[in-house]
């Protein structure tokens, strides 16, 4: 053998074994992953950027940890923007994959976004569908990207679905945080809900008003989980399976007579003001006592809207409102922790008050008085009195 074939075996072995290294690092650096229907997806041992594939996954992809997203699913409203980081604003919008309204996601652009943005996973959030599983299978083929669904439905799913997201996007110490936190909140209201028993405040929640039309969320929605669980919802059977509910008249709500109603907030709280001013309205006991709320909105309505994870501060609220003796606790500072572990934001007292503006008891406006006219021959009846005074005094 000459000394040439020699050197060359010998640079033969140390590039294989650099390969085999190099193979070995690399395999180390990549995992599997089985998400929500049943795909075994391969990410990096360490994700650090996530695109949401809707609003749902934003708003839980945000709590878990805002320094993940590299694309934002849709823009946030001037409101939103208060309490969203700011290097949020100012990412590429991806679009939505599922949804009520039609996708604007794409194939295309996915492709374009990757290649500046190198995104680990597209995080999909909500409910299995039966389609999901060869959805999700199509587009990651077609766009050489990772998709990966988490199931968060019910409030029952959130705790465990903070454990899988924590799996999934390597923050396994925040997924157990809040999955801790969730799991403890809903044991509280299960055990409180249970004392309450059959007796359970009737309610209403409105979400529109328009002349005589008033449209509430009726029973089993979806969007009325909360409003099932911790109150009596008066409302019938929901036909709409949008979030506004369905449409119903001041007779139907006059036969309800619920001992709460809670309505939707606006930028002017225009139907909390209608309902606390309108005659027919003020003719309901619910009205007369006081027991009329407005649901808080900021950076997403308490109530839903869309409906995730913050649906549980409406459970806090309501369940402090309706039941105070039962859920005995400082409705501020539970809002104040909540917002600091899921949002990210310190609430300050004055942002305390101005979200829960019409939320808490007792703080309603009181229609102003009104003085009936004095007739004009009466003052001048007095005037004529008051110069005959002055002129014995003279």
């Amino acid at each position: 053998m000459t000394k040439f074939v020699e050197i060359f075996l010998v640079l033969a072995l140390i590039c294989v074994g650099c390969t085999a290294v190099c193979g070995a690092v690399s395999a180390e650096e990549m995992r599997t992953f089985v998400d929500d229907v049943g795909r075994e997806i391969t990410l990096p041992a360490a994700v650090d950027a996530v695109s949401p594939s809707g609003p749902l996954a934003q708003i839980v992809l945000y709590s878990l940890d805002p320094d993940l997203f590299v694309s934002i699913a849709s823009e946030f409203s001037d409101l939103q923007k208060k309490y969203i980081d700011p290097r949020l604003l100012t990412l590429p919008v991806t679009g939505q994959f599922y949804g009520s309204k039609a996708s604007t996601m794409n194939p295309e652009s996915i492709m374009a976004m990757d290649k500046e943005l190198n995104i680990d996973v597209v995080l999909d959030i909500g409910e299995a569908k039966e389609t999901m599983k060869p959805d999700l299978d199509d587009i990651s083929r077609k766009t050489n990207v990772t998709f990966a669904f988490i199931t968060q439905n019910t409030l029952d799913d959130i705790p465990g679905s903070y454990l899988k997201l924590g799996a999934l996007l390597s923050r396994e110490e925040q997924g157990q945080r809040l999955s801790n936190y969730t799991s403890s909140l809903l044991a509280e209201f299960d055990a409180g809900m249970t004392k309450i028993g059959d007796n359970k405040k009737s309610l209403i929640y409105v979400t529109a008003i328009d002349g005589n039309s008033v449209s509430m969320v009726g029973q089993g929605s979806y969007h009325a989980e909360v409003i099932d669980y911790v109150g009596n919802n008066v409302v019938p059977p929901t036909v709409a399976s949008g979030g506004s509910g369905d449409g119903y008249t001041m007779e139907d709500i006059l036969q309800m007579n619920p001992d709460f109603i809670i309505v939707s907030s606006t930028t002017d709280h225009a139907y909390y003001k209608k309902i606390m001013s309108d005659p027919m309205w003020q003719s309901l006991p619910a009205v007369k006592n006081g027991n009329v709320y407005e649901a808080p909105n900021g950076p997403y309505n308490w109530m839903g809207g869309p409906p995730s994870v913050h649906r549980l501060l409406s459970l806090i609220w309501l369940g402090n409102l309706m039941y105070p003796d039962v859920f005995d606790y400082s409705i501020d500072s539970r809002v104040k922790e909540f917002y600091s572990l899921f949002f990210h934001y310190e609430l300050t007292d004055a942002d305390l008050n101005e979200l829960m503006i019409y939320a808490k008891p007792n703080v309603f406006p009181v229609p102003p008085t009104t003085q009936a006219p004095v007739p004009i021959i009466g003052v001048l009846a007095g005037v004529a009195a008051a110069v005959a005074f002055a002129g014995r005094r003279l």
